[in-house]
This record gives structure tokens, sequence and C-alpha cells, in this order.
């Protein structure tokens, strides 16, 4: 904790101006980034109003879609293309047309087969053949490919008829003509966007899965491991179906078999991906729905290469397969938002939910449309879901990094309130000392907040670092720590030791909560340079060592003495301000008796005795203040030390949620009478067990604590005192 306030004003004006800087600076990188991004979808969708542009030639494509016969059986009909003739898969027709009369030197014809064969004539030339003939590589379904064939100025007029028989379903395609290859320019120009962001899946699903290999060690990455093989699997499925596949692959052909691959693994790397996410609540759900498709892909494969049942024929059974991996994902996704699970991944839900929706989509659009171009809204949902696990997973290492941080502070906390309270149970006459400095200090350190500009993370150190400000006392003799009267010089300097016992002591701790050795070793300086133990002054002495003098100093002289009693609160105020400027900060002092005289800076008893962390009395509090109260009447306490560590030992049980009942119990006659202590002895061993204590208070009467004993077992306790040992009085301790 530093001393915001000293740095020089001119310094934190220079400071302010530079962050303001920064700030518009990122302001404006941003504003002009946008501005970029803007511009460039204008670019790409906006038809220029003016000729400025430079000219990209003619590309331009005819359509030769009217005025084709399509015969059949010896019967003939006109019909436009494109078109779905109502006709029987397995049957063989012939459209004919004649060719336009401007044909030319080096135009082109395009016609797209969908799985069908197709043979083209021009003036009963066969010109392009593309069908299970052709090759050996092809399968009885072959994979859809645009069919392009040369024209000439020969051509022109002449008879064209093109073959095609039906394997799927009976679907006869549009045709254009062209010069060159133009007729590839409007495919190119639609088939872009979807190649592209398949392009941008494919490269986010490498650079998932290299990063997964990497930080495997590190982080939870088990989610993003499967998504990065799904981002994979998807986008080569996207490119083994696209409409420019003749331009990706040398083979297009071998498609048959990759794109049913990859489409039919979608389902069983969905299952594995969904049921990480879901913490494997659903395990055996999602093993089951994955391992059946694997299976059918097995089998299909087996089946196609042993020549019983061609892939094609069996992509229904995978896409049922498919089609359950997705009702077992909804199922489960329901089941969780039903149930509020889906809180542990709702932003990776979002994106899942995303990614099944269309999913489905692209499956029911296979059977339903026959023209639709797949896999683009596949790809934008698997960015979204991309999008959406990366922050899931940041934001759950970001919560597991807080929750790791706020169990290590808990553990610091917990280790320092057992160090305070082992102190404290050293020290026979202050009692809970360190827990009320700590206090002090915290609340000094809230009203500083504003002008010190002090966080809530630094005030809450003020408290801890007051827990331990006395733990070098551990190494001062007892009988300097508990003398029943002043110290003489020589004893005095042993104890001023502690400071430095204490930095000594936590330094191997290092600075794990800042300014912790700094309000160990200087919290006994004074501001005019006359404390221990290095003399510091003023300023030099650090922020958090002057907060914890005014701390320790206020409960010292709030707190009972063997040798005194407590001074009043009048009398605190004036020894603040009388010492104002030479032991304590004259700010800090100003700060700490305006408290006072609010209110808010009192004594932390009720009656004398201390109050917990909750403001209530707890029954270690209520010993203490008995044995304190006996120790500075001069009453015969038999071993304060004992008495000191059982409330010791009740502190640490109450702070675990354990509860003693503590009693007095000792002979109603004085003096004692031998058989009051026989029959109470007696009479105790048979109701004492070994968590609970029972020891000597005084030479008339014992102390003994019940451990998390019921009221029932209290009651009988209470009881058999009583009737067995009628010259014995008890009294509980409340």
């Amino acid at each position: 904790m530093s001393d915001k306030r000293t740095v020089p004003l001119p310094e934190m004006r220079k400071d302010k101006i530079i962050n303001v800087i920064e700030k518009l600076v990122r302001i404006g990188v941003v504003f002009v980034l946008a501005i970029t991004v803007v511009l460039m979808v204008t670019a790409m969708v906006d038809s220029p109003s003016v000729s400025d542009e430079a000219g990209i030639g003619s590309f331009e494509t005819e359509e030769f879609n009217d005025g084709w016969i399509l015969s059949r059986g010896g019967k003939e009909e006109s019909i436009t293309l494109p078109v779905k003739p109502d006709i029987p898969v397995g049957e063989t027709v012939t459209i004919t047309n004649h060719l336009p009369e401007d044909i030319s030197d080096g135009m082109s014809l395009m016609i797209r087969s969908v799985m069908e064969d197709v043979r083209i004539y021009v003036g009963g030339e066969l010109r392009g053949d593309y069908s299970s003939d052709t090759g050996r590589s092809l399968s009885y379904y072959i994979p859809s490919a645009y069919v392009v064939i040369p024209l000439n100025l020969e051509d022109s007029g002449r008879e064209i008829a093109i073959s095609v028989t039906f394997k799927t379903r009976a679907v006869i395609n549009g045709i254009t003509i062209s010069h060159g290859n133009n007729v590839w320019f409007a495919v190119l120009r639609s088939a872009i966007p979807t190649n592209l962001i398949a392009m941008l899946v494919l490269i986010f699903g490498v650079v998932l899965s290299i990063a997964v290999i990497f930080m495997r060690n590190s982080y939870n990455v088990a989610a993003p491991r499967y998504l990065g093989l799904l981002m994979i699997d998807v986008s080569l499925w996207v490119f083994s179906e696209s409409t420019i596949r003749q331009f990706i692959f040398q083979r297009p052909s071998l498609s048959q078999y990759f794109a049913y691959f990859t489409v039919e693994l979608i389902g069983v790397l969905t299952c594995l991906y969904f049921d990480v996410v879901q913490h494997k609540v659903y395990h055996r759900r999602y093993v089951i729905a994955a391992s059946a498709g694997f299976a059918v892909l097995m089998i299909n494969i087996l089946l196609h290469l042993t020549g019983i049942i061609e892939l094609y024929n069996t992509l229904f059974i995978a896409h049922i397969c498919t089609g359950v991996a997705a009702i077992v994902s909804v199922v489960s996704i329901v089941t969780d938002i039903v149930t509020g699970r889906i809180r542990e991944y709702r932003i990776t839900g979002f994106g899942m939910i995303c990614f099944v929706v269309i999913s489905l989509c692209e499956l029911i659009g296979f059977y339903v449309n026959r023209f639709h171009i797949f896999g683009s809204y596949l790809c934008v949902a698997l960015i979204v879901l991309m999008a959406a696990t990366i922050i899931q997973t940041v934001y759950d290492e970001v919560n597991a990094y807080h929750r790791r941080e706020r169990e290590r502070t808990q553990m610091t906390i917990n280790t320092i309130e057992t160090i305070a309270g082992a102190i404290d149970a050293r020290d026979e006459y202050t009692g809970g000392h360190s827990e009320r400095v700590g206090l002090y200090a915290s609340r000094l350190a809230r009203e500083m907040a504003a002008d010190y500009d002090l966080s809530e993370e630094d005030i809450l150190r003020a408290h801890y670092i007051g827990l331990v400000h006395d733990i070098g006392k551990i190494g001062v003799a007892d009988s300097v720590l508990n003398k029943s009267g002043r110290l003489t010089d020589e004893e005095f300097s042993l104890m001023k030791r502690h400071s430095e016992i204490g930095y000594e002591i936590m330094s191997s701790m290092g600075e794990g909560i800042e300014g912790l050795l700094d309000g160990i070793r200087y919290h006994h300086e004074r501001y005019d340079g006359r404390g221990y133990p290095d003399g510091l002054s003023d300023t030099d002495i650090p922020l958090i060592a002057r907060i914890l003098a005014l701390a320790d100093s206020y409960d010292a002289m709030t707190s009972n003495r063997v040798y005194r009693k407590r001074l009043t609160d009048e009398e605190v105020r004036a020894e603040i301000l009388k010492c104002s400027g030479s032991q304590f900060d004259p700010a800090l002092a100003e700060i700490f008796v305006r408290l006072i005289d609010r209110g808010q800076m009192k004594v932390n008893t009720l009656d004398g005795v201390a109050l917990n962390e909750e403001g209530t009395v707890s029954v270690s509090s209520v010993l203490e203040s008995r044995l304190q109260k006996d120790l500075l009447e001069k009453k015969p306490v038999s071993n304060p030390s004992h008495v000191r560590m059982l409330c010791y030992i009740i502190k640490l049980m109450e702070k675990k949620g354990k509860t003693y009942r503590v009693f007095f119990a000792g002979p109603k006659e004085e003096p004692s009478e031998p058989k009051a202590w026989s029959e109470l002895r007696d009479t105790v061993k048979e109701y004492v067990g070994p968590h609970d204590i029972n020891i000597l208070y005084s030479d008339t009467s014992n102390v003994i604590a019940l451990y998390d004993k019921s009221d029932e077992e209290t009651e009988a306790f209470i009881t058999a005192i009583r009737t067995d040992c009628p010259s014995v009085s008890l009294v509980c301790l409340s």
C-alpha cells in the first residue's frame, strides 16, 4: 500500500494527460478500422455509378434455356430449363434444340450434371460425355459436375441433343453459352463467399487444433480440441461439395468418397464436442450416438468396397444417425436450460444452439431443394460456435484463476488468522488484540480511501496485516510478554525486538500481501523519528505502518491492563490529538478523530466483551473477558496461560462453526471441601469425552468446556452435576 497522496501534483497532471492521449488514440484506431470495414464492404457490393473505375472486360453469358423439346417414348413436349420433369429415376430422356445463329469460334456451352449421366451431341456428333461409363474411378452415382463443350462457327444453327439419364432425381439444369470459359465466371463468383468462409473455417480449425496441442498441459482444452476437428471436417466437406470442385481438385471424381466420409463424421464430432462442453453429464447418450454414427460409416465403407451397395445408397442411414445426434444434442441442451445447468456454459450454449439449428436446416435442404448450395450457413454457425467456445474457455479460465486466487488468498487469510490467534493465546492481558487492530485499521483505511486513492483490496490488506502485526511476539519470552507490571528498560528493549523478529519470520513469505513486511516492521515508528526499530520519520514511514500505529495505540488505550483500566473515549480522543505530529501522522490522526466523533470508530466490545466478525459475543470472548477481569482485580487464577490456550482452542472451533458450552464448577463452601472436589471429579469423568476440556481455573473452581454437544447431552450433564454433586456449584458461562 503506497502513499499515493504524496505524488507531486505536476506529475499527477502529466500522468492524466498521457492517459487521456492514450485513450483518444485507442478510440481513433477503432474508429478508423470501423470506417475501413464499411468501405471494403461497400467496394465489394456496390455498383459504380460513374465510369471512372478500371474496366475488367466482358464476362457476359447467354442463357440457352428456351425452345427445348423433351422426347420420351415417342412423345415430345416443349420445356424451359431448368426443369424437374415427372420422370422415374433410371430412365433416359433426350432434349433437343437448335444452337443460336450467332455462334462463333472460341465459344463454349455449359450444363451442370447433378449426379446424372449427360451426353451432348452437336449435329449428331458426340461433343461431351460425363457418365459412370467414362472412367474406372467413377461409381454409378457420379459426383455432380459442370460439363463444358467447345463450339465454333460451323455449329451456328445446328441441332443440339442432350441425353440425360436420371439416377437420383429427375432434374435438368439450365444451360449457358459464352465466349471462351466465361461460362465459369458466374459459377466462380457465386462460389467465392462459400469457399472463402470454408477456407477461414479450415484455417481456424487447424490453428485451434495446433494451439490445443501446446496448451493441453496448462489449460482445459478438451472442448476446443473436438471443435478444431469438427471445423476441419466441415470445411473439407464444403470443399468436396463445392460447385467449383473441378478447380479445387485435379481428380474431383474422388469426392464421391471423401464427401461422404466428412459428412458422416459431422454428427460424430458434434457429439464428442457437446459431451465435453456439457461436462459429460450426458456422457452415455453422447457416446452411444457417436459410436453408432462411426460404426455406420465403417459399415458403409465396407459395403461399398465389397460392391454390395454404393455409398450414395447408404447415405440416408448416415443422415438418420446425424439426425439422431442432433436430437440427442437438442434434448440435452433443452434439459440443461430447464434445470439451469446451461449457466455453466451459457456462452458456448448459444453457439451450440445456432449450430444444431443450422445443421438441421442443411440436412433438410439436401432432400427438399436440389439447387441449394450447401455449407455457407453451416460455416458461419461454426465461426460463431468457435468464437463462443473461445470466449467461454477464456471466461472459464479467468474465473478459475480468480477462484484459485481467492482460495489462495483465503488460505493466506486462514493462516494469518491462525497466527493471530496463536499470538493472542500467548498474551494473557491482550486477548483479541490482533483482531481488533485489524478491524480498526480497515475502518481507518476505508475513511482514507477517497483522499489516498485506496481500493477495496487495499482496505482488505490493512485488515489482514493488522492481524499479524505482532507476530514477532512469538519470539518474546513469557516472563517479559506477560509480566504483571511495567517493564524494566532491559525488558522493554527485548520487547521492542518483536517487530524485527516478526519481519524476519514473515520475510520468507515475500510480498504475498503487499505492505505485509512494512506493516510488521514499522508499526512502532513515530512520525517525529523517535520510534523503533529504524527511527524513520514523516512519510518515510510506509502508509500501512502509520495506519497500524494509530489502530494499535487505539486498542492499547481502550483495553484493560493488569496495571490500569482502559481510558475513557474522551481521554483516548485527547491523547490522539496530543500525539498528532509526534507519534502519529497528523493527517491520519485528524481522520481517526473524525471517525471517533462520528461514532464510526468505537471499541469493538459489548459490556466490555469483545465482539466477533458478525458483531455478536462469542463464548471465547466471554471467557477472555472473565480472565482479564479476574487478573485486573488481582483474583487468583491458577494458570492464566492454560485458560488463554483454552480460549484459543474455542476460538478456532468457533471459526469452523463448532460450539463449546463452558461451565465453572467448584465447591459451594469455602474453604473447599475435599468431598466436593471428589464428587465433581467422578461425575465429570462420566460425561467429559476426548474432545471436551476440564482444567483448573482457580483454587475454588474448574472450567469445563463441552465440545459440540446437543441440548440433550448438555442438559444431562447439568442434571448429573446438580443431582450427584449437591455440594458443587455449577455456573454456565454465556
